[in-house]
Formats: structure tokens, sequence, C-alpha cells
């Protein structure tokens, strides 16, 4: 009777260590393949900061010129009717003696 037991514990001890052994390579292909995805990951963020910074750099690129050419139109069509750049700026003074209405 105990060969009987000692086979079937040594059967046990075998299957657990097998068990075991695939839950180990289990666990390191999943942490390898985590990793590499995580790398991968980073590579694809750094890309599109280094994308949104060139993007970013062209729409202010475009925005300045945009301006640059509203300003000279806007300029042609106010000298078009014959208006003059004014040399005297007039400024108004909010103060409240220079209102025109007076609070009671």
């Amino acid at each position: 009777m105990k060969r009987h037991t000692s086979k079937a514990a040594y059967k046990e001890e075998s299957r657990l260590f097998y068990i075991a052994v695939f839950s180990c390579v289990a666990v390191f292909a999943a942490y390898v393949y985590f990793l590499s995805a995580s790398i991968v990951h980073v590579v694809m963020r750094k890309e599109a900061d280094t994308q949104i910074a060139s993007l970013g750099t062209s729409v202010s690129q475009l925005e300045a010129r945009y301006i640059e050419m509203q300003h000279s139109v806007s300029s042609e069509v106010a000298t078009h009717d014959g208006f003059v750049v004014a040399d005297k700026k007039i400024f108004i003074d909010k103060a409240k003696n220079t209102l025109v209405l007076l609070q009671n």
C-alpha cells in the first residue's frame, strides 16, 4: 500500500511541477509582450509629439502670413477711396469730468 501512495504522490508532485513551470513560462511571455507593447507605444507617442510640434509651427506660420495679407488688403481698401493715414492719433479720455452725460 505504501508503493501505491508514493506513486500517486509522485504523480501529483510532477503535475504540480509542470503546472508551475507552465505558469512561469506564461507569465514570462506575458511580461515580454507587454514590455514590447509599451516600448512601441512610447515610440509612437514621441513620433506623434514631433508631428504635432511641426504642424503647430506650420499653422503659426500660416496664421502670421494670413494676418500680414489681411493688413495689406485693409490698407489697400482704406486708401482706395481717398482716405489717408492719420498722423495725429486721438484717444478718448474716460475721466468723469470729461463725459457728456454726468451722473446726478
